[in-house]
């Protein structure tokens, strides 16, 4: 086994992308491997490619082999992350509505913004998110793309994921707005055959539906393509499509906005993935909290997600902490109502579980990710804990949770490859990335009508439902807006 120091080893790792070290060992972390048939320990991940060979408190030296190795004693290791449902192509207008509403955020961005987004525009977003999700240790997101508005616009978006080097669930959709994207659902053929024939690469296909038919259901039955869905009371004849029972263990469901006993049952029945919005459905007012507790009651292991970053920053740690916060605080308030069925209160790990294992039930790659268990990809995050905000610590999993931030993200890895180290992005010419996306933004604003200085001092945003297309007033207006 050929020693070197961490720098030498780390700068032989960066300087290789895209090529793998053969063999990488992680020595001396505090290991969360998030299988609970493995445990967590003081020890060692071996990765051999793109794939985790083995964990173990000692892993000894493979004859012969030349190991590159990593000292990472008093650092945390852990799968990295996943974003159940983002819609990474809103990217360039990050935060140009910190007080934004459903109605609002529907009348800004679909019944607006998205209207005139060219390829190269929802590229330079979905660059951006990307950026930041890697940076703040998600190295898998399902993505979805609801304003397809053409078939180059999808084209441009699966160029622009596979050039960041994240590992993603493309869920191409229609846009809810001005009637583009009339290429869908029959463009799904065309993406897969030309993009997708492949199953060796990071990228998978999914159909997405921002409002689910018979019709649409139907078509991805009939030709093979899982389903991600925003679920809510804004579908209409949402009983009747249930009732089909076209929904099943490929189906993935954001939100779960105000459904029913029966439909919170059938879907448990079927086998369909759910996940929670921490942050987004409370700012946007989606339900005043995320249905977690109805979850919990039903068994079903949730995914959490970002949403999009049009009133605040993309940050899983954050809905992790927020994740806690708002299950503990409906636990409480169900046992001091003396309701009967009070589930557990959550810790830390339910929401990092939440956040991997969770994450890769609704990414449908529970055998690929989410647990740094042997055979699955390495996606694999380290925390350095050398850091004002968790120095000292307790709690490993408290400390991830409950402490850490994007500030401690100091190793990524995605399939085997670094994508962040010492601090920084890798394979990310991040400067340009940032370049790209502000002169889309301000080429959206101003067919707009706002300035960058209006957005700046939360001026001229102040949209309504009813000032934007029909469609996206009556979803709007379906969610209580």
């Amino acid at each position: 086994m050929t020693h070197r120091s961490n720098r030498e080893t780390l700068d032989r790792l960066v300087s290789q992308v895209p090529a793998r070290a053969e063999w990488l060992l992680l020595r001396g972390g505090y290991v969360l491997t998030m299988d609970p048939n493995l445990g967590d320990f003081v020890g060692d991940v071996l990765i051999r490619r793109d794939a985790i060979e083995a964990v173990g408190p000692d892993i000894s030296a493979h004859p012969g082999a030349d190991w590159a190795v990593l000292d990472v004693s008093g650092q945390i290791v852990l799968p990295g992350l996943v974003d159940s449902h983002v819609h990474a192509w809103e990217g360039a207008i990050r935060g140009i509505a910190p007080d934004a509403d459903f109605g609002s955020y529907m009348a800004i961005t679909h019944g607006g913004i998205a209207k005139h987004m060219s390829p190269d525009d929802l590229a330079a977003g979905q660059l951006v998110t990307i950026a930041q999700a890697l940076n703040g240790g998600v190295t898998t997101i399902v993505d979805n793309s609801h304003n397809s508005r053409s078939a180059a616009h999808s084209d441009a978006a699966i160029a622009a994921l596979r050039s960041a080097g994240i590992r993603a669930v493309h869920a191409v959709g229609s846009p809810t707005a001005s009637g583009a994207g009339t290429q869908l659902p029959a463009d799904l053929l065309r993406l897969r055959d030309e993009y997708f024939s492949s199953t060796d690469q990071l990228l998978t296909l999914r159909m997405f539906d921002v409002t689910p038919s018979v019709e649409s259901w139907t078509f991805a039955a009939e030709h093979g393509f899982d389903v991600v869905a925003e679920m809510g009371v804004w579908i209409a004849n949402l009983d009747a499509l249930l009732a089909t029972r076209l929904m099943g263990a490929g189906h993935t469901y954001n939100h779960c906005t105000g459904l029913t006993a029966d439909q919170w049952r059938l879907i448990a029945e079927s086998g369909a993935a759910v996940n929670m919005v921490p942050r987004s459905d409370s700012q946007f007012g989606l339900g005043a909290f995320i249905p977690i507790l109805t979850a919990n009651r039903l068994g079903l292991q949730e995914g959490i997600s970002c949403d999009n970053e049009l009133s605040y920053g993309y940050d899983m740690f954050t809905e992790m902490r927020t994740l806690v916060t708002i299950q503990r605080g409906l636990s409480f308030g169900a046992e001091f109502a003396g309701e009967a069925d009070v589930p557990d209160r959550y810790g830390p790990r339910d929401a990092l579980r939440a956040a991997t294992v969770g994450g890769a039930l609704n990414a449908g790659l529970s055998d690929t990710v989410g647990s740094l268990t042997p055979g699955k990809k390495a996606d694999v995050v380290v925390l350095d804990l050398d850091q004002v905000p968790t120095r000292p610590f307790g709690s490993i999993a408290g400390t991830v949770v409950n402490f850490a931030g994007v500030g401690n993200v100091d190793l990524v890895f995605v399939d085997g490859l670094v994508r962040k180290c010492f601090g920084q992005l890798v394979g990310t010419a991040y400067d340009a990335v940032v370049a790209e996306a502000e002169r889309s933004r301000e080429s959206l604003l101003n067919a707009f009508g706002v300035s960058l200085e209006d957005v700046r001092f939360d001026r001229g945003l102040d949209l309504e439902p009813d000032d934007a297309d029909e469609a996206v007033t009556a979803i709007a207006r379906s969610s209580g807006h």
